[in-house]
C-alpha cells in the first residue's frame, strides 16, 4: 500500500492544548514497541529501506518500507506477526525478496522506538485523515534520543485535504514540518551509540553535532532517459529538503541547546537552499510552466529575514577580527541576534505554512511544458545548450566587472551562483573534464564576489556608526581599500572563466 503522511514536531509549550484536543475528539491510547533492523553496515538504510517488527497494543507487525514517488510518500507492506521476530520468508516471490537477497551481511537490530500514541481518525470534505500523536524515545545503545511528533495521514480521498486539514493545525499548535521519519532519525542514532553498559566517559559524551549535522545540498543525480518534469522533481525535491530539514533543526531550540550548536550554519544552509530553489526554477522554467511566483515570493521574504541575521554573523565574526588585526582601534557593536530569536523566526508559523506549501507544491504539482514538443526533448542536450548559453553571457559581461555599480555587480553575483549551481543540477550529464575545469573557475569566483559583497555589507554597517563612533572611519577607509582589490580579482577571475571554455555533454 501506499503511505501518504505529513509529520511535525510538536513544541513543548503546545502539547498539553494539543493532547487535550485529541482526547477531546476521541482519540485512543497506544502503546508502541518498535524493532528495527538493518545489517552493521546500514545496508538498508542507504537505499531507504526501513525494516522493523512492532508491537502495537497486544499484536505484533511485521513493516517494510521503501521509497516512494515523492516525499510525501513511501510503500508500505504490512504482515502480523506472533512475536518480535522477522521472517523474512514472507517476501518470497516478491521484489522485496530481491532486495533483501542482495545484502552483503546479516539483519541484526539496530535502534528500537518506545512509544505513546493517541490516534483517530476524522472527516475533512469527505476524506479520512488518521492523526497519530507520538511521544516516546528512539533508542540505540547506550543513547536516547526523545521524540513528540504529529502523524497526519491520508485514509481515503484527495492528497491536498491533507494539507488543508495540516495548515489548520500547523497554525493552531505551532507545529514544526519535519520530513525525518522515526527509521532515519534511528538510523542516525545507531551510527554514533555506544554499546549499553559502556563505562567510557568518552563515548557516554552525547555526540548531538553528529546526530544534528545542518544538511547540506545533496548529490543529484540525472539521467538521459529522464523526461524533463522527472529532471524537475529531483533537482527541487533536494533544494526543498535543505530548506526543510535546516529550519526543523533550528526550529527546535531544546535541540539546539542540548547539542551546543550555533545557529550560524543552519540559517548559512536555509538561505542556500533557497537561493537554489529559485535557481531550479529559473533554470527549467524555459520547458515547464512552474507556478510558483507567489510562492517565490514568500521565500524571497524570508531569504531576506535571515539574510539580517546572516549579515549581522558576518560583521561580528568575520569583518570585525579582521579590523581589529589591521589595527582598529576599539570599538561597540550592537548585539548579534540571538539563538532563541533566530529558532522563533524559523518556528514562526508564518514561515512553516510558507514550508508546508511548497512541501505541498513538489508533491502535487501538475507539471506541463511549456511549449509542447513534436519530438521529445533530449534532457543532457538541451541542459548543456542552456547552460553554454549563460557562460557565454557572464563570461563577456564580467570582463567590464569593475567598471558597474554596485547594484549591478550584485546582480552578476547572484547568475554566478544561478549557473553554479545549475551547473550541480545537471553534473552527471555533461562530460567530467569540462565540467571541473568551469566548476573550478566558477567556484573561485563565486568566492572571490562573496568576499566582495561582504565588504560592501560591512561598509553601509560602519557608515552607520560613524556619527557615534569616529573610529569608524577606519574600518570605512580599510573596507574601500579592500573592495577595490576584490574588484580586480572579480574581473579577473571572470575572464579565467571567459576563458576555460564550454561544456560538453557527457
Amino acid at each position: 500500500m501506499l503511505e501518504r503522511e505529513l509529520k511535525f514536531y510538536v513544541p513543548p509549550h503546545k502539547r498539553a492544548a494539543l493532547e487535550r484536543r485529541l482526547r477531546k475528539n476521541g482519540a485512543t491510547d497506544l502503546l508502541l514497541h518498535a524493532c528495527y533492523f538493518d545489517t552493521p553496515e546500514h545496508e538498508l538504510a542507504k537505499r531507504k529501506i526501513a525494516l522493523r517488527v512492532r508491537k502495537e497494543g497486544e499484536l505484533w507487525v511485521q513493516t517494510i518500507k521503501t521509497p516512494g514517488p515523492d516525499e510525501l510518500s513511501r510503500i508500505e507492506i504490512n504482515h502480523p506477526r506472533p512475536g518480535p521476530t522477522l521472517d523474512l520468508g514472507l517476501y518470497k516471490g516478491t521484489l522485496v525478496e530481491d532486495m533483501l537477497a542482495g545484502l552483503e551481511h546479516p539483519l541484526t537490530l539496530l535502534y528500537e522506538t518506545q512509544v505513546h500514541r493517541l490516534v483517530f481518525k476524522m472527516d475533512c470534505d469527505d476524506n479520512e485523515v488518521e492523526l497519530a500523536y507520538d511521544q516516546g524515545v528512539i533508542k540505540s545503545g547506550a543513547l536516547e534520543l526523545p521524540l513528540c511528533e504529529l502523524e497526519l495521514e491520508l485514509v481515503r480521498g484527495e492528497v491536498a485535504s491533507l494539507f488543508k486539514l495540516a495548515a489548520q493545525w500547523l497554525r493552531k499548535y505551532g507545529l514544526i514540518l519535519d520530513l525525518r521519519s522515526k527509521a532515519e532519525r534511528g538510523d542516525a542514532l545507531a551510527r554514533i551509540a555506544t554499546p549499553t553498559g559502556s563505562t567510557n566517559p568518552a563515548a557516554q559524551a552525547a555526540p548531538w553535532p553528529q546526530l544534528f549535522k545542518p544538511r547540506r545540498a545533496g548529490p543529484i543525480v540525472l539521467t538521459s532517459d529522464l523526461s524533463m518534469q522527472q529532471a524537475y522533481q529531483r533537482c527541487a525535491t533536494d533544494c526543498m529538503n535543505q530548506i526543510i530539514r535546516n529550519t526543523t533543526l533550528l526550529a527546535t531550540t531544546e535541540n539546539v541547546e542540548a547539542m551546543g550548536s550555533p545557529h550560524v550554519e543552519y540559517v548559512h544552509q536555509i538561505r542556500v537552499g533557497i537561493r537554489r530553489i529559485r535557481s531550479c526554477w529559473r533554470f527549467f522554467g524555459k520547458w515547464l510552466v512552474l507556478n510558483e511566483s507567489q510562492l517565490g515570493k514568500e521565500l524571497r521574504n524570508y531569504f531576506s529575514k535571515f539574510g539580517q541575521i546572516r549579515d549581522s554573523d558576518i560583521i561580528h565574526l568575520t569583518i570585525a577580527p579582521r579590523l581589529a588585526a589591521a589595527g582598529m582601534p576599539d570599538s561597540t557593536l550592537p548585539p548579534r541576534a540571538d539563538a532563541d530569536s533566530t529558532s522563533a523566526l524559523a518556528a514562526s508559523p508564518q514561515f512553516q505554512s510558507v514550508l508546508l506549501t511548497l512541501l505541498q507544491h513538489l508533491t502535487d504539482a501538475k507539471l506541463a511544458l511549456r511549449k509542447p514538443e513534436k519530438t521529445e526533448i533530449k534532457l543532457g542536450k538541451a541542459l548543456t545548450k542552456r547552460l553554454n548559453k549563460r557562460i557565454h553571457a557572464l563570461g563577456e559581461k564580467g570582463a567590464h566587472f569593475s567598471q558597474f555599480p554596485i547594484e549591478e555587480q550584485h546582480r552578476l553575483r547572484k547568475q554566478v551562483k544561478g549557473l553554479r549551481y545549475s551547473m550541480e543540477f545537471s553534473g552527471t550529464l555533461l562530460a567530467e573534464r569540462r565540467l571541473a575545469r568551469l566548476r573550478e573557475a566558477l567556484t573561485t569566483l563565486q568566492h572571490t564576489l562573496g568576499d566582495l559583497n561582504d565588504l560592501y555589507i560591512a561598509d553601509d554597517f560602519y557608515q552607520s556608526l560613524i556619527a557615534t563612533q569616529p573610529q569608524a572611519h577606519f574600518a570605512v577607509g580599510w573596507l574601500r581599500a579592500m573592495q577595490e582589490q576584490k574588484k580586480a580579482e572579480a574581473q579577473a577571475d571572470f575572464i579565467r572563466l571567459r576563458n576555460v571554455g564550454h561544456l560538453k555533454k557527457a
